[in-house]
């Protein structure tokens, strides 16, 4: 490679690999796979080497960026127009072809094989009669999968993920994601009524077979069928797209006051009202298209919408949840930011959720996450004489939709993880419905929502942690909506304890919730009947073990050492005949009898044994991590290594490595990222600290 900088040469091979150059050791070019994480080196590669500021200037301030960008514009763009990509193609095979490749077969020299002749592309024939012969002869409808728009959607996350190391996105970037979804949104409106393609002309070959086997005239019915275009369908990669928007941190540009010297917010509109005002349009024409599928389909589907045929609506909807809290958190007065938008409001996404006919289950989960994510930024300011109640709003709404009749088993269960990602600080920066929902990949899915965008130790920190220790500079909405979950878990847990000062009507409403959570978690409805009963009563944890160990987790993050809540409403019981006591609420909150103390002192005096040997484990645990850091300090006070390699010791072989310090990112539960960070800031992962590579030339070289 000639005239390449050095320092360069990693990412320009990366380039390579992203063009699908053939590789070293085949003739072949890398498969989509190898080219899609090719692209996502390259955005890792970039955030390490970035520059200070989004405001750089220069040819090798944004190499990653630009060859990101010169790849796509020069596979997907024709004259600065995002073109579609069909990712999916549908396929008939014709069993006269296979018929007359098996009477070849037996003729003899001219015999040909018949894995070519069977299968026929159906976008490859003419509209029209080519079309409606290929199905009327099709022995079966198949779906082909082209990756090629995977390498596609993994360029768009790289390059949304892509910042300065002041954690600031480029205007590049913005308007890249700009352009990419204006061009989705011209290459959908061809596929307004029939964006389930395949489906369709499975039903259409599946009404003609029908046809010919009842023996009504086949040119008729072919008449009376339409067969469908097949237009592109680009739902993934739209959705894809929408899902990058939560990685941008395009904050408005700040400027040096001369009078003053004060740093002022620059007024106009924010950088990210344009993909806002997008997300919103793709939000209005999801739920308008559903609405239209669900009427069209009222007669043959069930009032549950466990349908979950499109997951752009989804996106979209978490995609505005994030560019809305991220507009209030990064704006200031100055700049135009309308305060009584409907998006900013918890409301909004409650009419998503409570709308009848019921949405789809992937629709309704997402609108449910982007409502607890308004909720718990609303608390994200501590404000005196204001309670953070946001959490526990959110968290009500969500049993309730949890025990509702209407509530499938599937998003009952998505409810509950919702519901603890918002409690342990993952529910704006993992994005769980849109990471996992819809999708039928589950090993790129669980790879994007547990490590985000690019990779486990390149995640959404600038390329240097996990999304569980989120930071303000570079991820100001999930910072927020962690602020103020953060405060709601804090009032949820010491409400009621002695030395708190929570009102009552607060400490009564904490209680209730607790008791309605523990009814559940019991198999049993959240309210008691209002008349006496007789037979069993069945909760929605009954007959769902899954559903239960979610809710239990829940209950044992929130009240570890019990809900002090509850305990003191307990307390209050010579008033429970007041007036008063009725009037706060407290009758229902959940008693406890003496004889119910008895059998709970006995359960846990039966399980004392298999406590004492958890602890045991867990000090045997505690040891080992005091020998490792008694080896570590036993190799510095020798001042030498026992290997014999010296090599191996100046390249830090065989020798122990650092313990790892409780950072905020350890306490916060980022083990992985923990070790992360601080093993490259001491230069001890082997990556970027690099400088010097020794080649040694054996005698197996060929």
């Amino acid at each position: 490679i000639h005239g390449v900088n050095v320092s360069e040469l990693p990412v320009r091979v990366l380039g390579d690999c992203l063009r699908g150059s053939p590789a070293l050791t085949s003739c072949l070019p890398h498969t989509p796979c190898v080219r899609q994480h090719a692209a996502l080196a390259i955005a890792q590669w970039q955030n390490n080497k970035g520059p200070p500021s989004r405001n750089a200037v220069g040819a090798d301030s944004w190499l990653g960026l630009d060859l990101l960008k010169t790849y796509f514009q020069e596979r997907f763009c024709s004259n600065s127009i995002v073109m579609p990509v069909k990712f999916s193609r549908v396929v008939v095979k014709n069993s006269e072809a296979e018929g007359r490749g098996a009477s070849n077969a037996e003729g003899g020299a001219n015999a040909k094989s018949s894995g070519d002749d069977a299968y026929d592309y159906l976008d490859a024939l003419d509209e029209g009669e080519d079309r409606d012969l290929a199905l009327s002869r099709a022995e079966d409808v198949e779906t082909e999968e082209d990756e090629e728009y995977r390498v596609r959607s993994a360029c768009i996350s790289a390059i949304s993920s892509i910042r300065a190391q002041d954690g600031q996105t480029p205007e590049a970037v913005t308007k890249f994601m700009e352009a990419v979804l204006e061009g989705e949104d011209a290459a959908m409106k061809g596929n307004i009524v029939c964006p389930d393609d395949e489906l369709k002309a499975e039903r259409e070959f599946q009404q003609l077979k029908a046809s010919k086997e009842t023996e009504v005239d086949f040119l008729d019915e072919l008449e009376r069928i339409p067969t469908p275009s097949l237009s592109f369908n680009s739902g993934m990669l739209v959705a894809d797209t929408l899902l990058a928007l939560c990685n941008l941190s395009s904050w408005p540009t700040v400027y040096t006051d001369p009078a003053t010297g004060r740093k002022i917010q620059a007024s106009g509109k924010h950088p990210v009202t344009k993909l806002l005002e997008l997300a919103q349009l793709w939000v209005d024409w999801g739920l308008y298209r559903e609405k239209i599928r669900s009427e069209g389909e009222w007669e043959t589907t069930t009032i549950l919408g466990g349908n979950c045929q499109d997951i752009v609506t989804a996106c979209a909807i978490i995609a505005l949840a994030n560019l809305a809290i991220f507009r209030q958190c990064t704006a200031t007065k100055s700049s135009e930011v309308p305060g009584d938008e409907e998006v900013v409001k918890a409301e909004y996404y409650t009419n998503i959720v409570d709308s009848k006919p019921l949405r789809n289950d992937l629709t309704r989960a997402a609108a449910a996450q982007a409502m607890t994510c308004i909720c718990c930024a609303a608390d994200r300011f501590e404000v005196e004489g204001k309670n953070a109640v946001g959490l526990l709003s959110a968290l009500e709404y969500l049993l309730d939709k949890i025990v509702d009749e209407d509530t499938t088993p599937p998003l009952r269960q998505t409810l509950s993880l919702i519901m603890m990602d918002a409690c342990t600080g993952k529910v704006a920066s993992m994005q769980r419905v849109g990471a996992i929902g819809g999708r039928n990949d589950l090993y790129t899915s669980a790879s994007r929502f547990f490590c985000g965008p690019l990779g486990a130790s390149h995640g959404n920190d600038k390329g240097s942690a996990m999304l569980t220790t989120v930071q303000s500079a570079s991820s100001p909405a999930a910072t927020a909506v962690n602020d103020g979950a953060r405060r709601g878990v804090r009032l949820l847990n010491r409400a009621g304890h002695p030395k708190d000062s929570t009102s009552r009507e607060l400490v009564v409403r904490v209680a209730q919730f607790a008791t309605r959570l523990w009814r559940v978690i019991n198999g049993e409805p959240p309210e008691p009947p209002a008349y006496p009963t007789f037979g069993p009563m069945n909760g929605v944890c009954a007959y769902d073990g899954a559903l239960r160990c979610s809710m239990l987790s829940l209950w044992q993050w929130l009240w570890p050492k019990g809900c002090f809540a509850a305990l003191q409403v307990q307390s209050w019981r010579s008033k429970e005949h007041t007036p008063e006591y009725k009037a706060l609420g407290a009758h229902r909150v959940m008693k406890i009898s003496e004889e119910e103390k008895a059998a709970a002192l006995a359960e846990e005096n039966s399980l004392a044994e298999i406590a004492r040997l958890v602890h045991m484990e867990i000090d045997r645990q505690a040891w080992r991590g005091e020998m490792a850091v008694k080896s570590y300090k036993m190799y510095k006070a020798s001042g030498a290594s026992n290997s014999a390699d010296a090599a191996a010791t100046e390249q830090g072989i065989n020798i122990p490595l650092p313990p790892i310090q409780r950072d905020a990112a350890f306490k916060s539960g980022g083990w992985v990222a923990s070790h992360a960070q601080q093993r490259r800031s001491l230069a001890l992962d082997g990556g970027t600290a690099v400088t010097k590579l020794r080649l040694k030339v054996g005698g197996g070289a060929k």
